[in-house]
């Protein structure tokens, strides 16, 4: 899951993120997260932190108290943070935006225990 509040970079996350074969459900904020994973669990969540109705912190801290919740990686997505903040909030890792297909793929390298990241990604007819 991607929590983000921002069209555009939602859309290039979700991008890059199918072609790294992943299935992607994108939310806006950090409320529509937390009720999102009551209903369903997911292998990895991108959070942003500064969002309208529930921000990157609050998010994390309910999820975290939900069934499941302490088990999942969660990964802050800022352009403004640090680590030691992400990491004081309860996210397993932080990812400096902007985003990058590389930085992506090794995030779900190292969070996830999904087989199909092994080796290279796809750049599309003459893409790079």
């Amino acid at each position: 899951m991607v929590v983000e509040d921002d069209e555009v970079s939602a859309k290039a996350v979700q991008v890059m993120l199918e072609r790294l074969a992943c299935s992607v459900e994108i939310v806006k904020d950090g409320l529509a997260a937390v009720k999102r994973f009551r209903q369903r669990r997911y292998d990895l969540v991108l959070m942003g932190w500064q969002m309208p109705v529930m921000d990157g912190f609050e998010a994390t801290a309910r999820i975290r108290a939900l069934p499941g919740g302490q088990a999942t990686p969660i990964v802050g997505t800022t352009a403004g943070r640090d680590r030691a903040e992400c990491l004081a909030a309860g996210m397993n890792d932080l990812m400096a935006k902007p985003f990058q297909i590389e930085k992506l793929r090794l995030i779900l390298l190292r969070w996830t225990s999904w087989p199909g990241i092994s080796g290279e990604f796809q750049t599309g007819a003459g893409g790079s």
